[in-house]
């Protein structure tokens, strides 16, 4: 397999990038293939369109989260290559660096905890490692067993992930990168290593990749089928060195388009609309009505939301300076983007970014 087969897909909100991924399953019989998200709910979503196009999950094709991945096909495999002790019970998920002053060549302290699983943010760093010691045996077992391998979401991978990818490849395996940069609103792990790659600018390890003949940025999928032109001109506000997105949406409807909502008049545009609230945390205001998370929200789309915004965010509506929403800027991408027909914005006052207010 030519370097030059592995691809990388950059899919804004609503392209069609889970029923791209799912036709060209479907439409390579005689491939085997493993379709690899971050959640679990992103591995319903795709196994819930296999359903939807095909009935039932062909005989060729595995669905499964990263992490599983690397536990069951990669990890557990040749384990033995890096750690003398028993199996891997399982993983231990930490939401910051594990381990920290421990030396690698304590390598039970340095990878595992006391109970025998594995930390979540070095079980990639482990996994290179036995590639490594076992003469590349894991991407020759991983060969034997798939053709293709797609990789959903690949803007969250973080640390040694980046790694194994690289490595990934550099195999005979044809690679197939899918994800938006400007989602990234989770990460597998807090390694320091690969930092920073995170958020956009993964952009420029894939271009690295490229450059070295590993891969081709083959498509950007910018056109979207869910959000309307105005809440599209929105987000690309966010990122002017980005290529925009563009509405391939043509209905017009009452009340579409991007507006600012007083406090006295939220309970009315909820009335009207029946919107969806999006907020940052259980803390902020919902209005008498069922609200999400912005994170939760990611992969749900709407005919209506309305946000309420963090402090930073309307500062960025009220002055226009994208520095307020440095560390905020993909949250706000995926609540505005879950929107098919109309966003509105919770603040009172004058905004120069939402010029339009609900009346």
């Amino acid at each position: 397999m030519s370097s030059a087969d592995n691809r990388v897909l950059i899919a804004c909100a609503g392209s069609g990038k889970t029923t791209r991924l799912v036709n060209e399953a479907l439409g390579q019989p005689e491939r085997r293939i493993a379709i690899i998200t971050y959640t679990n709910n992103n591995v319903r979503e795709i196994i819930k369109r296999f359903g939807e196009l095909n009935s039932c999950m062909p005989r060729n094709v595995d669905v499964m989260t990263w992490f599983g991945f690397l536990m069951r096909e990669c990890a557990r495999p040749y384990q033995r290559s890096k750690y003398s002790g028993g199996r891997i019970e399982g993983l231990l998920f930490v939401n910051q660096q594990s381990a920290r002053g421990v030396a690698e060549s304590k390598t039970h302290s340095h990878y595992f905890s006391g109970g025998g699983r594995i930390y979540s943010d070095k079980i990639s760093k482990f996994v290179v490692k036995c590639e490594d010691l076992s003469g590349r045996s894991v991407t020759r077992r991983l060969r034997a067993i798939y053709t293709d391998i797609f990789i959903d979401e690949f803007q969250d991978l973080a640390g040694w992930d980046l790694e194994l990818i690289r490595i990934l490849l550099e195999s005979e395996i044809r690679i197939t990168l899918v994800g938006d940069p400007r989602q990234h609103i989770y990460s597998t792990n807090s390694s320091s290593k690969n930092k920073q790659y995170l958020g956009v600018e993964i952009i420029n390890l894939a271009r690295q990749w490229e450059q070295s003949g590993l891969c081709r940025i083959a498509e950007q999928m910018n056109e979207t089928h869910r959000c309307n032109q105005a809440i599209c001109d929105f987000v690309n506000g966010l990122w002017p060195g980005m290529e925009p997105m563009r509405s391939q949406t043509a209905t017009s409807v009452e009340g579409a388009g991007v507006f600012r909502i007083a406090q006295k008049d939220v309970e009315r545009y909820i009335r009207r609309y029946s919107p969806q609230i999006l907020r940052h945390n259980k803390n902020a205001s919902s209005y008498g009505s069922e609200a999400l998370n912005f994170g939760i929200a990611k992969g749900l789309q709407f005919d209506h939301v309305v946000i309420v915004p963090t402090v930073p965010i309307e500062k960025y509506l009220t002055t226009g300076h994208l520095s307020h929403i440095e560390k905020a800027r993909d949250k706000l991408h995926v609540a505005v983007t879950r929107a098919r027909h109309s966003v509105g914005f919770v603040i009172d006052g004058e905004s120069p970014i939402v010029t339009s207010q609900f009346a």
